[in-house]
This record gives structure tokens, sequence and C-alpha cells, in this order.
């Protein structure tokens, strides 16, 4: 039987695929790469924009479509931040249940409470057949057995979450899962409602899985979560802040110090393991940044000099309606940090515009910032309304289409010139680049240690996947062109 998997949003969700992955062709499925050719399509979503959102259900409108037209039916099922509780479409079974819809999490007591409707996507359509939170994944081979009526296998063993291991399809790179859940609670973000308290995988199996995708050829690896810096927080509750929600070290830390801070004690074990290049994690949150994890990417062996960090807005006022617990001054120190450190290390951040009750005054402080920082690459995205969240609750969506969408662009202009300004710094230095793929336009691609994409003409004594010595001549808009030497 085949399965189709189309994935929405962010890296997370990306690993979060590659684990249904595994599960799935554990219980002997095969993956296709459209939902044409496929008997199971599983949307794996993401709520942060309301555009992905409509996205899905118009996927969703499309695959009920073809049924019709080629007489055919394909199951379609939903997971990821849209998800609020597993269950199975109501003409499945007989038992009638009359409850509200799921608005926050639920989590199933047994197998047998599968058979509900209560998440409020079957209230939104009904032509999903099934939806289940990522975290209760294990469950997929029930539903689907019962969906169609077969007995699909699955070795019970890989059911917890944080045990599953994601299959990758690029040998080279892996993503390993090291958390779930969120505890921040920023005002605008679904996470912490869909995702639950945050929770940390076991060092050892995070260290045994590395060892493992290493043995098959990977030699990136990327560590990832929401809030990858919080890494084991409730396994040293001592040390951890929850007023302040970040480590209670001080700046400068002794080497005492820094054995008792779980991350970095998680990137100084994946440092020592032979074979691995580079490596890489994310996403972090500036409010809990501590020296010691910045100074990780200059003081361990494979760490790269790239980091992906959300600033959001540049005004302490905006932030502090999106409950981020840092101020711009916080944000910046850390960046100066790093680029004091080294004048070419990659820094790519978040920007929401239109934040409700955001002025042209609170505006002009993030253009301030964007200018201040020259940021390598931001996600800037329009602020759009989320059911469920506090903003939703307690703040008025007061800026106009229109003028969030002025905001975006005068920001993603400004970083289409940091992003030439840096780029430039780059040209004639060499780089060590992994080759990943060959690109549309027949050339190598992939990218350097400071995360910068490469593209390069084809040199016939060169594989996918070998590292080369790459001498960066050109920057083309925001293609970086090089040769391999």
């Amino acid at each position: 039987m085949n399965y189709y998997i189309e994935t929405f949003g962010c890296q997370m969700n990306y690993a979060d695929s590659e684990k249904i992955n595994m599960i799935l062709l554990r219980s002997w499925l095969k993956k296709v790469n459209s939902f044409e050719q496929a008997q199971i399509v599983i949307l794996n979503t993401c709520s942060v924009r309301k555009k992905w959102e409509d996205k899905v259900y118009s996927i969703v409108n499309s695959i009920k479509k073809y049924n019709t037209k080629k007489n055919t039916n394909i199951l379609v099922g939903i997971t990821g931040c849209m998800a609020r509780k597993t269950g199975i479409n109501q003409k499945f079974y007989t038992q009638i249940r009359k409850r509200n819809a799921s608005k926050n999490i639920e989590f199933l007591e047994d197998k047998n409470s599968l058979f509900n409707s209560d998440d409020k996507i079957f209230g939104k359509t009904d032509k999903v057949d099934f939806v289940f939170r990522i975290e209760e994944l294990g469950y997929i081979t029930k539903i689907l057995s019962i969906l169609l009526n077969s007995d699909i296998w699955n070795d019970e063993k890989y059911n917890d979450y944080l045990k599953i291991k994601q299959l990758s399809e690029n040998k080279a790179f892996a993503n390993v899962v090291i958390q779930t859940g969120c505890d921040n609670f920023c005002s605008y973000c679904i996470v912490p409602f869909t995702r639950w308290r945050e929770k940390s995988r076991d060092k050892d199996e995070i260290i045994s899985e590395i060892k493992e995708v290493v043995k098959l050829g990977a030699c990136e690896i990327t560590l990832l979560w929401q809030n990858v810096n919080s890494y084991g927080k409730e396994l040293k509750a001592k040390l951890w802040d929850e007023e302040e929600m970040k480590w209670a070290l001080t700046p400068a830390l002794s080497q005492r110090e820094r054995e008792n801070v779980p991350f970095r004690e998680l990137l100084e074990e994946i440092d020592k393991i032979e074979w691995i290049d580079r490596i890489r994690f994310t996403s972090s949150n500036p409010h809990d940044m501590t020296a010691d994890i910045l100074e990780a990417h200059f003081e361990l062996d494979k760490t790269c000099n790239y980091l992906h960090f959300a600033l959001q807005s540049g005004d302490d006022g905006v932030l502090k309606n999106m409950n981020r617990k840092h101020t711009y001054t916080d944000f910046k120190k850390q960046v100066e940090y790093l680029r004091g450190k080294d004048p070419y290390f990659w820094i790519s951040t978040d920007i929401i515009v239109g934040f409700p009750g955001e002025t042209e005054a609170q505006f002009q402080n993030t253009v301030k910032a964007m200018k201040e920082l020259e940021f390598d690459f931001a996600y800037i995205a329009r602020y759009s309304e989320r059911s469920g969240t506090t903003a939703s609750k307690l703040l008025k969506d007061n800026v106009a289409s229109s003028e969030k969408a002025r905001r975006w662009h005068i920001l993603n202009n400004i970083l289409k010139e940091t992003f030439q300004k840096r780029a430039n710094l780059m040209i004639w230095k060499t780089e060590e680049v992994i080759i990943s793929w060959i690109s549309k336009n027949s050339n190598f691609y992939w990218r350097t240690r400071n995360f910068k994409e490469i593209t390069m003409p084809i040199k016939n004594w060169v594989n996918i996947w070998d590292i080369v010595k790459v001498k960066i001549n050109k920057v083309n808009g925001r293609i970086i062109e090089g040769e391999i030497i």
C-alpha cells in the first residue's frame, strides 16, 4: 500500500515527517511522490500562518475531487500543529459522540479512545478521514488498521515519540530531535497548545542515534526543537530559574558550571564522535542563551559558525506584548559577541510585522534593528491571528493588511541589501562544502559551514556527499557562485 506525505512549516515538521516515514516503512508501506499514486495521504501541518492552513484544506478538497473523478478512495489524514486530538472520522464507527470540539491539546487514554471525532478539524470539513497529534504517532498503524479493515503491522517499541527515529533521505545529513513541547507561551504562538510542555530526550538515546546515522554516512548533524538551549532543564531543575526562564549561571562560566549545563554537555559529547564534520542546532531562544552556548561555536571542533534565533521585533514594547523574555539590547549583545569573534558568522532570525498594536514608531525600531544587525537571512511574516493563542484572546488585530504588506516589503528590501553586503564578504574566500545534490541548472549545490548556499559547476571527479574546497567568486542576487579547487 502506498502513502504520500506533504510537509508544511519549519525544520522540526520535516523531522517529524521523517519519523512518520520510519513508522510506515517499518510497517511495509511504500512511500510515493504524489497523492495520485497513493492510497493514504498525510498532511503534516503548520499553524504559524493562516495561508498554510488554507492551503491544507485546499489540498484536502483537491484529493476528494480526484477521488470522485477517478472513482478512487484515497484516505486523508492531518497531523502537526493543526491537530489537537487524535481520532477518526465519525463515518468509520457507529457510536455517536456529542462533545465540544477540542480546542487545546488532549491526550488519548488508550486505543479505544481513537473512536472520536472531537478535533476541530472534523468540524471544519467532512473530507478528512483521520487526525493525529504527532506526539501520538505510535497510534498511526492502529488508525490505518481500523480505516482499511486490515492489520497494519507495528513494532510497538517505537511508539514513544522521542524514541522514534527519523529516516533521512539524504545520507550525509541527519536531523535529530532532542525535545518535544515548549514552555515559552509567546502570545502569538500555538505550539505550547499543540505540543504541550517541554520534555527532553534521554542523552544516551540521542548519542546512540547519532552514532547509528554516522555509521550510515551522515557527516552533518542538526539537533532540533523549538528551544534547544533549554534541553535537559527538567533533569537539572536546581540550575533552571523558572521565573526568568533561563539558566541561573554567571556569564563567565567555570568548567565545573559548564559541565552542569545539559545542552553544552550534549554538544561536547557529540563533538567527540568520529566522522562527524558539522554540528548544527536550531532553534535557539535569546532569553535563555548563555555564554557557554555562544562559546561552543568557537570552542568545539565541529560546531558551525551559524545560529538561527528569533528577534521577532526590534521594539521592547512589542516584545513585551508578544510575551518574549528578551529585549532588543539583549539580542544585539549576542549578535555583536558572535560577529566580534567571527565577522563571517552567519545569523538568521524571525520577524513578525503588524503585531496587534504595533505603531509606526515601533515598526521603525525594527527597521533600525534590521539595519544595525545586518542579518544574513530573516523569515519575515505578517502577523496572522491564530485561534487559541493568548494574542487572539487579548489583543485586537488592528493593523490593516495593506499596512502589514507595506512593512513586510520595507524589511524584505533591507534584507536584500544586507544579504548582498554580507555575501560579498565571502568573495575570494575558500570554504568547505558538502556536495548535497545537483541543482535545476545542472550545478553542484549546498552550504558552507556558515550556512551560505553555494552553487558550482560539476567536476567529474567529485561525487555527491563529498566534502570539497570551493573558492567563492561571485554573488548573483541571492545566489552565491563558486568553483571547486
